[in-house]
């Protein structure tokens, strides 16, 4: 069976691939209960293999789904069908920042300005929640078609990059947009999401990275 022809748990239908990366693939699906569009982020076999793993993934996914804010991806559900594990998301219709970054880059300063502030508004009320996201980089930044910036990943972000403190087969994260501590091997902390802010904004500004070793 094809994956678009795939039925997670009788309910979510796949439609059409729209992302992957080193950890998951997303699609878009129709939640045949709700009969709405939304995009299930499917985690990769290779990160399922361990209980305790998938016991704090899913831990940390229900909690942030209790996060609601116009500048995060609401997180609907998270679920199992046999080895598949994902997690429900709103459906953003739009690009990921990183792709705009490739396409118009650099910026006008008002656009980047009004990107960064949104990305700051998100990341901010998920900090005074408790949450530090650990991953935050362009490609986790979706942008819809007028304008509106929201973060993605979170939970699944902070969970992986705990693991992988203490598990070496695991190669997490993007080191362009690590904080010092965090390419240390130290556990990312607020100031780790607001460091990897301000990379995302030079980026914005001037089409290329601060470091490219």
């Amino acid at each position: 069976m094809a994956e678009e022809d795939l039925l997670l748990n009788q309910r979510y239908r796949l439609l059409q691939r729209i992302g992957a990366g080193g950890m998951s693939v997303v699609h878009k699906a129709q939640d045949l209960a709700l009969g709405r569009l939304v995009a299930i982020k499917i985690l990769h076999e290779s990160l399922t293999g361990d209980a305790a793993f998938l016991e704090r993934f899913r831990r940390e996914a229900h909690a942030a789904a209790s996060l609601s804010h116009p500048n995060v991806v609401t997180v609907h559900d998270v679920g199992q069908d046999g080895n598949r594990h994902y997690i429900v998301m709103a459906l953003v219709e739009g690009d990921d920042l990183k792709t705009i970054i490739r396409q118009c880059a650099p910026l006008p300063l008002e656009r980047a300005l009004a990107l960064a502030i949104q990305i700051c508004q998100g990341i901010g009320y998920a900090h005074r929640a408790g949450f530090v996201h650990c991953d935050v980089k362009p490609q986790n930044v979706l942008v819809t078609r007028d304008g509106r910036a929201l973060v993605a990943d979170f939970g699944i972000a902070r969970v992986i990059s705990e693991a992988t403190l203490s598990r070496t087969d695991l190669a997490w994260g993007t080191p362009h947009y690590f904080s010092p501590e965090q390419a240390a091997g130290q556990k990312a902390t607020p100031s780790s999401d607001v460091y990897a802010i301000g990379v995302i904004l030079f980026e914005m500004l001037t089409g290329r990275l601060p470091f490219e070793a």
